[in-house]
């Protein structure tokens, strides 16, 4: 019975990708040249035309990903580097797509969190933030605000690809600033690992 719901939910998520892909929403391809000379520009702090992992502690979701998109492996990234990397993320269909994330305090789950997911400045316009609040069980399911839908997905949490940071807050809990205002979390959503949902480990001190 769980599998036969399981392969149900994957059957259902990829009909709604297809829907999202061609339904009246247009797919956004993000201009990997621009987006990682802006890249470049907002984060190479030193000037050399590359971004280290300590200027990157500014973007938690490249450093995040640090050693799969340096593909010198000379631990540092060049903007040809990055911009292969975006430019393979939206190189194909770059509908909406769900996500969800789970959220954990001090190991226990964590209910009522206020999950953002904001993109990159570099990424452009387009890619808008998504967010949700957790379940009872620390689950967020993602969305970007139901007015950037057309009406027969509105009621749909779908977000796009792309680069992120992330922030999370509670009303009654108090979160580290390293979670939110000074967050050290960072995601990105891509063609190939928007199947596995992130999970934020936090801990309270």
């Amino acid at each position: 019975m769980a599998i036969s719901n399981r392969i149900a939910s994957v059957l259902g998520s990829a009909a709604l990708i297809a829907l999202a892909g061609c339904g009246g929403v247009k797919s956004v391809m993000v201009d990997p040249v621009a987006a990682s000379k802006a890249a470049m520009e907002q984060y190479d702090k030193n000037g050399d035309g590359f971004l280290d992992k300590t200027e990157l502690k500014a973007c938690p979701a490249l450093l995040r990903e640090f050693r799969a998109y340096d593909e010198s492996k000379d631990g540092k990234l060049s903007a040809d580097e990055l911009g292969d990397v975006i430019k393979e993320m939206f190189g194909q269909n770059s509908g909406l797509t769900p996500l969800s994330c789970t959220v954990s305090l001090d190991g226990s789950a964590l209910s009522g969190a206020s999950v953002r997911f904001i993109p990159e400045s570099f990424l452009g316009p387009e890619i808008k933030e998504a967010g949700g609040t957790t379940n009872s069980a620390g689950t967020a399911e993602l969305g970007i605000s139901p007015d950037e839908l057309p009406k027969q997905l509105r009621r749909h949490n779908l977000m796009r690809v792309g680069i992120y940071r992330v922030e999370i807050t509670h009303p009654s809990k108090k979160i580290p600033a390293k979670y939110n205002t000074e967050t050290e979390l960072g995601f990105e959503f891509h063609q190939t690992n928007h199947v596995q949902s992130p999970a934020f480990n936090l801990v309270s001190k």
